[in-house]
C-alpha cells in the first residue's frame, strides 16, 4: 500500500513553513508522495492579493524536492471544486495505474473543527485519513470530541509545528509595505524573486 500525503490551501505564496511541515508530515505518515492542492483562484480571491493560480503551482514545483509536487485539479477547474471531489478525482486518476493508495490529508486544527460542515463530510472522513497539524496548546482529541468526531479517531494522526507565526497573509503584508528583507528568510529564494517582481508591477498600476 502505497501512502500519499495531500495538503490543500491557497498557497498565495507558499512559504518555508509550509515545506517544513510537509516533510514532517511526510515522515509522520511515511508517505511515498506529497501533493499540494492550491484552491481555485474564487477562494483566494477573497483574500487582498491575489498571486494567479498557474503561478502559485509554478512556485510550489520550483520550491519543492522532487517528492513533492501540485495537482492543478482546482486551479484547471471551470468553478470552484469542493476538496471532497478534488480528492475523488485524484484518487480516481490514481488509481488508472491499478495501485493502492492510502490517502492522508493534512489539516490544520482550525479546519479539522469545523469538518462537519464541509461538503460531503461524513464520506469524506471515512475514506480517507488526516493528519492534524497541532499547535502548543491545542488538543486534537478534545477537537475531535466538541466537533463530533470522536468514533473518527482512528482516522487522525497528530504533528505538533511550531509557532512561528509565518503565514501567507503575513508575506504578503511584508511585501505591501516593500520590506522584502524581511521576508528573504521565510519564503524560497523563487517565491522571494517573483515577488518583488509582481509587487513591482502591481506598484507601477
Amino acid at each position: 500500500m502505497n501512502n500519499i500525503l495531500l495538503i490543500p490551501g491557497s498557497f498565495n505564496p507558499i512559504t518555508n513553513a509550509h515545506i517544513e511541515m510537509a516533510k514532517t508530515a511526510k515522515e509522520k505518515v511515511n508517505a511515498d508522495e506529497v501533493y499540494f492542492i492550491p484552491a481555485h483562484d474564487t477562494y483566494v480571491a477573497k483574500k487582498k492579493t491575489l498571486i494567479p493560480g498557474k503561478s502559485r503551482c509554478r512556485l510550489i514545483e520550483e520550491a519543492t524536492p522532487d517528492y513533492m509536487t501540485y495537482t492543478s485539479l482546482e486551479i484547471d477547474s471551470f468553478l470552484p471544486v469542493k476538496t471532497y471531489d478534488t480528492v475523488s478525482k485524484l484518487r480516481e486518476k490514481l488509481d488508472r495505474d491499478y495501485k493502492f493508495y492510502d490517502f492522508y490529508i493534512c489539516l490544520g486544527m482550525d479546519n479539522i473543527g469545523t469538518l462537519t460542515t464541509w461538503y460531503n463530510w461524513q464520506p469524506f472522513v471515512e475514506e480517507n485519513m488526516f493528519v492534524a497539524c497541532v499547535r502548543e496548546g491545542q488538543n486534537l482529541n478534545k477537537t475531535l470530541k466538541k466537533s463530533g468526531l470522536s468514533k473518527y479517531e482512528n482516522h487522525f494522526v497528530e504533528i505538533m509545528i511550531s509557532e512561528n507565526h509565518i503565514s501567507s497573509s503575513l508575506v504578503r503584508d511584508l511585501c505591501e509595505q516593500g520590506k522584502f528583507d524581511e521576508i528573504k528568510e521565510i519564503v524560497p529564494e523563487n517565491v522571494y524573486e517573483y515577488l518583488r517582481r509582481f509587487y513591482d508591477v502591481l506598484n507601477r498600476i
